[in-house]
């Protein structure tokens, strides 16, 4: 990440605004931080309408990373794995391929993930890992509460050349991901900002493997959102600035949306697919990844998709302090939270919802 990002600055040529890291950690204008927190990147929300899974990014190459539970009543975070309660059972690991091996917690490397349920009522937690290897590992959620855990059940591995981002699971144990890069190197980043394509969209079963859904190659595709009835994924495409809908049997890509630098994806307690999107000069994005651990300012929107017409509208918009750099928009307990790729915290606000007559 650190190459591509002075590769670019080397391009841009580009000036970053003076202030857009943030030092303090005060809220402002109904924006409430929670610091001390490790880079929250992606965010689920548990049904008990209280507690949050976070996905603690450490980099895309070479960082490291971890889970946790986030309480929004008391803003305490425990960690989830690695943990010395985290339980690692080879002999459970039944949902992904026979011989993918279990993950090294010291080398444990986070990024997209996906929490659902599958049809026989597990609920299952995805995670793209990065360390030493890349996978998707599984965790199945046990307990409630502030006494949820995690325990992992296996994990997969995809094809060859596949640098991954996101992830999302249909309830059969069916897998769809988003090949960002072949081998994120250099080279395939520098022709990737020419506009050449660098990766797809794949669909892993237990009993076929990883197989690309045809028609999706893409210049590196980013976050994944499954819809209710699990008929179409939602891939947000970055750098081509745009959304689309994808049949995922087929792959055919049946409706696509002008959504212009779009992260991650959650749904929203209007119904809607709530897309997080980068406002900010691309300048200010590359001094936000240069410098992983400080907050950044830099601009951000939210914006809604109606999933059948596919009819976009901005529902928050922000930058600066307390947090900008938003990579994810998640409701929960009655606020919508919001995590980063880089610094030491998230931040929630009032609900997106318009207020009642």
């Amino acid at each position: 990440m650190k190459i591509f990002v002075l590769l670019t600055a080397v391009l841009l040529g580009a000036c970053s605004s003076a202030d857009i890291h943030i030092a303090d950690c005060q809220p402002r204008d109904g924006l409430q931080p929670v610091c001390g927190i490790q880079t929250p990147e992606d965010i689920a929300a548990l049904d008990d309408g209280r507690h949050l899974l976070l996905a603690h990014f450490g980099g895309m190459i070479g960082g490291l990373g971890s889970l946790s539970l986030f309480d929004t009543q008391t803003e305490s975070v425990t960690p989830l794995f690695p943990s010395a309660f985290a339980v690692v059972d080879v002999a459970s690991a039944t949902w992904g391929d026979t011989d993918c091996a279990a993950p090294n917690p010291e080398k444990f490397s986070p990024h997209g993930t996906h929490l659902h349920r599958l049809a026989d009522g597990a609920l299952r937690y995805l995670v793209v890992n990065h360390g030493e290897r890349e996978t998707v590992e599984m965790f199945e959620v046990l307990g409630n509460g502030s006494a949820t855990g995690l325990q992992w059940r296996g994990c997969l591995e995809p094809a060859a050349d596949t640098f991954m981002n996101d992830v999302v699971g249909l309830s059969n144990g069916d897998v769809i991901y988003t090949r960002m890069f072949h081998n994120a190197g250099t080279v395939e980043m520098l022709l990737s900002l020419i506009g050449f394509n660098t990766g797809d969209l794949w669909r892993w079963s237990k009993q076929a493997g990883p197989q690309l859904l045809p028609g999706t190659t893409a210049n590196q595709p980013n976050g994944l959102e499954i819809s209710p009835d699990e008929r179409h994924v939602f891939a947000n495409m970055y750098v081509t600035q745009e959304l689309w809908k994808v049949d995922v049997d087929t792959g055919e890509i049946v409706d696509v949306a002008a959504v212009a630098n779009a992260d991650n994806s959650a749904w929203g307690s209007d119904g809607r697919l709530w897309v997080t999107t980068h406002t900010a000069p691309l300048s200010d994005m590359i001094a936000c990844a240069g410098s992983q651990e400080l907050a950044c300012g830099a601009g951000f929107a939210v914006i809604a998709v109606d999933a059948d017409t596919m009819e976009t509208e901005t529902v928050f918009a922000h930058a600066g302090p307390p947090m900008g750099a938003a990579t994810v928009a998640v409701p929960q307990a009655g606020r919508v939270y919001m995590g980063s790729f880089v610094g030491d915290r998230l931040m929630s606000s009032a609900d997106f919802l318009p207020p009642g007559p």
